[in-house]
């Protein structure tokens, strides 16, 4: 008798185990009809665009609960710009690459839903249309320009990375570079007032004279160097040209939202799609 009262128990609270996992268990109430996202496939044929032209595309979508409440294209915006800047003197070329989100994810295009999107073969709404791109997502670059226009190259190149190519070229400057641009072109510092900048060493075996930078001259000497305009250091005269290459370039990532019956949103894969 005892042993059939404890298998009661024991019974008894694995049907309540049971019924409280039936109860409470999260995949099950997910798995119910009605709380499914939609399904999306989209694809974009050409991921290459012009600026100012509308992007085609084709997409499949369905739902369980047989209804779209929203369709819409989403896409965020990349901007990447490079900078060179070349010391024509020995060769130093100072290069930053820039990738920033220049728009968040948004809503660009919105699309009326229709029952006619149905297609009994695929089993799903079938739906071809288009997206605009904007113009004024061109492309735009500048490559050694054969004049400086200076309010331009301000424009294009800000503060700190015109400063970053005086610091990097400022390090690879030995002591009859620094003479010739701050001494003799651009008259910054008399010759005697520049020779107090460096110290004077002289190998024993070969005799040959080495000329360093005074470490607490470091911070004078470069502080001349920025006087000097960019146009005087990236000029290069034997092809008559100025060492500045700047380019912007845009990328969408682009994808389709579907929202359905339920309001349960999902999106397509996202489509990444480089602007000329």
């Amino acid at each position: 008798m005892k042993t059939k009262i404890i298998n009661l128990i024991i019974v008894s609270f694995g049907s309540l185990f049971f019924l409280s996992c039936e109860i409470h268990d999260p995949i099950a109430e997910l798995s119910r009809p009605g709380n499914f996202a939609a399904n999306v496939y989209w694809d974009i044929p050409n991921t290459v665009v012009n600026a100012g032209s509308n992007v085609p595309f084709y997409s499949e979508y369905w739902s369980v609960d047989g209804k779209i409440e929203y369709l819409g294209v989403y896409y965020d915006l990349v901007r990447k710009i490079s900078y060179s800047i070349t010391y024509f003197g020995n060769g130093y070329t100072f290069s930053f690459d820039s990738t920033a989100i220049a728009r968040e994810f948004q809503e660009i295009t919105k699309y009326q839903h229709s029952a006619s999107f149905y297609n009994p073969e695929k089993k799903a709404f079938v739906f071809e249309n288009v997206f605009p791109v904007s113009y004024t997502l061109s492309g735009f670059e500048e490559r050694n320009p054969v004049t400086f226009n200076l309010a331009q190259v301000n424009l294009l190149y800000p503060p700190n990375i015109q400063n970053r190519f005086y610091e990097g070229v400022f390090t690879t400057l030995t002591y009859n570079d620094l003479n010739t641009i701050l001494v003799i072109n651009n008259q910054l510092i008399s010759a005697v007032d520049f020779e107090t900048h460096f110290d004077v060493i002289v190998d024993p075996g070969t005799q040959q004279v080495k000329k360093n930078v005074k470490p607490t001259s470091v911070a004078t000497l470069k502080g001349l160097l920025k006087q000097v305009p960019l146009s005087s250091l990236v000029f290069n005269p034997n092809r008559q040209y100025f060492g500045v290459i700047f380019s912007r370039s845009y990328e969408l990532n682009a994808r389709l939202r579907v929202v359905n019956g339920n309001q349960i949103e999902n999106f397509s894969d996202s489509k990444k799609i480089t602007i000329l």
